[in-house]
């Protein structure tokens, strides 16, 4: 080979090593490209699907009511002489609550019981008389009438003698003291001495729907119902106790059933007319699909969720049976196990890829240099 030809080969095989370089440069700036393109996936918050208790149960807003409330009136009129309590005390049944001055009705029982010893007496000397007809029946019969009026006339004042000392009459909290010692005070006053409200136990009255009566009346007949009091707000337990009453009526203005619960209120924290809120609980369903009420979203055919299947978001539609706190009970389209997006971004769209955020922020805190 001449020295011509050797160069012409060697430029040859020059120009073909530039033309392979500069094709392996487009593919791969090509393939950066492509790379470029290619959307990331989308962090999300998932969650797992799980089968737990829960219970069944309705909420409601409610109001405290004493079971028992006494207005105290006073039987007879006269001088208050003294009262035995302050305002707002608890009082026991039989404790003394007032006292009006006994002074004149202990003088009226002195007389009635003098008219009846005399009369009695008379009674007593004309019984062996009559007997032997040496007096008129008519005239005993008169006698006798005398005698058991004065008799019955000695009772009323003992009667009355004991309407002078008030006592309680049942277990509970004196509201406000509406006549202080000194004043007179009568059987006809329209306003009571004094208002008892039986604390322990009290009652709480609340509402449901009509379409859950029937519900209500299918445990309540197979089982205690259990009812708790929370603050108005539905936050804090703060009793519970047991449905006592179902009203006999549907409120039709309304469309709701009056029902109550009785509570210990051992500690009295509810109030007669403070307003609570109610957790009526029917029974506990022991294998509930549950998931984050979050994951819940509301399309137009109705409620679904995102699941997430091989790194991809698909909508799932689902029934939610109810929702207990900040939980959904689902009764149709979800299995325990299955991955769900609890925040649904506004971005996500069915089909996106995905990726867990916990995930994508432990990839994004590795080092670099690390695989």
């Amino acid at each position: 080979m001449n020295k011509k030809a050797k160069y012409l080969s060697i430029g040859g095989l020059i120009v073909a090593m530039l033309v392979v370089l500069v094709a392996w440069r487009i593919i791969s700036n090509a393939r950066i490209a492509d790379a470029k393109r290619i959307t990331p996936p989308l962090p999300v918050d998932i969650t797992h699907a799980v089968i737990k208790p829960m219970p069944i149960q309705f909420t409601a807003v409610g109001q405290v009511q004493s079971e028992h409330t006494v207005a105290v009136q006073p039987q007879i009129s006269g001088v208050l002489k003294q009262v035995f309590f302050r305002e707002g005390q608890y009082v026991h049944p039989g404790q003394p609550l007032f006292l009006i001055d006994p002074a004149p009705f202990q003088a009226a029982l002195a007389s009635a019981k003098a008219a009846y010893l005399t009369a009695k007496a008379q009674a007593d000397r004309e019984a062996p008389l009559a007997a032997k007809d040496y007096i008129s029946p008519q005239g005993y019969e008169s006698t006798v009438a005398t005698a058991t009026q004065a008799k019955a006339a000695l009772q009323q004042a003992e009667i009355n003698l004991s309407y002078t000392s008030i006592k309680s009459p049942i277990d509970g909290l004196t509201g406000n003291l509406a006549v202080k010692a000194g004043n007179v005070v009568t059987p006809t006053a329209a306003t009571p001495l004094v208002t008892i409200n039986q604390m322990k136990p009290i009652l709480v009255q609340f509402t449901i729907p009509q379409q859950s009566l029937s519900e209500v009346r299918h445990y309540d007949a197979a089982h205690s119902i259990t009812v708790f009091v929370t603050n108005e707000d539905g936050s804090g337990i703060l009793d519970q106790g047991k449905l006592v009453f179902i009203d006999n009526t549907v409120n039709t203005s309304t469309g709701t059933v009056m029902l109550k619960a009785e509570i210990p209120n051992q500690h009295v924290q509810l109030w007669p007319g403070q307003y609570v809120g109610v957790i009526l609980q029917l029974a506990v369903q022991p294998d509930a699909v549950v998931i984050p009420d979050s994951a819940v979203q509301t399309g137009q055919n109705g409620n679904f969720v995102y699941r997430v299947e091989a790194g991809k978001a698909i909508i799932v539609p689902v029934t939610v049976n109810r929702q207990v706190g900040n939980e959904a009970v689902i009764s149709q389209g979800l299995k325990s196990g299955e991955v769900v997006v609890t925040r649904v971004p506004r971005t996500l769209r069915p089909g996106l890829r995905v990726v867990s955020s916990e995930a994508a922020s432990g990839r994004r805190a590795k080092p670099q240099g690390t695989p």
